[in-house]
């Protein structure tokens, strides 16, 4: 029964303990209004800024969905006949992996051929079509080790044929995404470890402010850990506004540049639509600047207390 109460006795102390720090640590922050909006804005435009690069990067991925860049492969073949060219065609499409074929016999590829030409008339003088009759097949998987690998497979099918394809393209877009997203986690990395080291220059000089409280305070016995909880509820705060401040932020960015780039799509004709956060990433934004105030607010109070 004493241990029951004892332990009850415990929680309620723990609890307002923490509860009193809260509120100390919400009260200087509402009476040093100049200190906290300019701690909170700077933290909501670190914040803010990866996010929309990253949004930036995620609509011109999707933007370049838009266009036709499937991963072909054309396969052109000296074949007599259309007869010839529709069994070809079956042999191909019967193979594991393949999403589509399309035949294109000689004289239909020359025709189409005529047809762009500014005058059809200039290829009157040929008296053969020189060109090969052409099947054009389409990978299920576009990533370029599964194109690789059926360009190997159709090569060894049909060796007569002369085989290209055009997966090289996806594989220089992977690797300029891939590119992007490693200089956003750099850049992220760096505001990151600036907006850190300005909280705990904050949090430190908060400290140093009140020396001659926290002396008085560690002559009646109060320990490193009770000093410095006000200012770790103090990072946590700002880091909340800061996360709301991004969300703000990125809200803006994000409808000053929705229109023109909608528009830009529709002047190439491709359908897009802007994709804004979603709510989790509101959530990944309020989570870091949480993280983020509460490590510079531990730093900073653990070098102001040692001094």
């Amino acid at each position: 029964m004493k241990d029951g109460s004892d332990r009850a006795g415990y929680l309620e102390a723990w609890l307002y303990n923490h509860s009193e720090a809260a509120r100390r640590s919400l009260w200087r922050r509402v009476h040093a209004p100049g200190q906290t909006l300019i701690l909170v804005a700077v933290l909501g435009f670190v914040l803010a800024l990866p996010a929309y690069l990253w949004l930036l990067l995620e609509n011109a991925r999707a933007l370049s969905a838009g266009v036709d860049h499937q991963p072909r492969i054309a396969l052109y073949l000296d074949l007599e006949g259309g007869g010839a060219l529709t069994g070809t065609a079956a042999r191909i499409d019967a193979l594991p992996g393949v999403a589509e074929v399309t035949a294109i016999e000689a004289d239909a590829a020359l025709a189409a051929y005529r047809e762009s030409l500014p005058d059809p008339a200039l290829l009157d003088w040929l008296e053969d079509n020189p060109l090969p009759a052409i099947i054009e097949v389409l990978p299920l998987e576009r990533t370029p080790e599964a194109v690789a690998a059926m360009e190997q497979q159709l090569a060894t099918l049909l060796p007569e044929a002369t085989v290209i394809s055009d997966h090289e393209w996806v594989r220089q877009l992977d690797a300029l995404h891939a590119a992007g997203l490693r200089v956003l986690l750099v850049v992220s990395a760096l505001l990151a470890l600036g907006i850190t080291l300005i909280l705990a220059v904050a949090s430190a000089a908060e400290l140093r402010e009140r020396h001659e409280e926290i002396a008085i305070s560690r002559i009646t016995g109060a320990t490193d850990r009770f000093l410095r909880r006000p200012s770790l509820y103090g990072g946590l705060l700002l880091g909340v506004g800061g996360g709301l401040v991004s969300l703000i932020l990125l809200g803006i960015v994000v409808m000053m540049t929705r229109s023109p780039v909608e528009e830009a799509a529709v002047v190439f004709g491709i359908p897009f639509a802007f994709a804004g956060p979603q709510a989790r990433v509101g959530l990944m934004l309020v989570g870091t600047g949480l993280v983020l105030g509460w490590i510079g607010a531990r730093l900073g109070s653990a070098a102001a207390l040692r001094d």
